[in-house]
């Protein structure tokens, strides 16, 4: 696991935890906040994959199929 990984799959946990709380206390700025962190981390943790899938020399690292 490469550090895009770890670091998507943080920012996807405080995504949740933040939409969480949010949905809770009824506070939309921090539901809205917990999206995005989602969204984000989601992103790097894919960025991370496609590193991953091309050091270890996929033809088509954004190809899920490599795996």
């Amino acid at each position: 696991m490469n550090k895009d990984q770890r670091e998507g799959i943080k920012e996807e946990l405080k995504g949740y935890v933040n939409k969480g709380i949010g949905s809770i206390t009824g506070n939309e700025g921090r539901k809205a906040k917990g999206e995005a962190q989602i969204t984000t981390g989601d992103n790097r943790k894919e960025l991370g994959d496609q590193t991953e899938n091309i050091e270890k020399g996929k033809v088509d690292p954004g190809n899920p199929s490599n795996l």
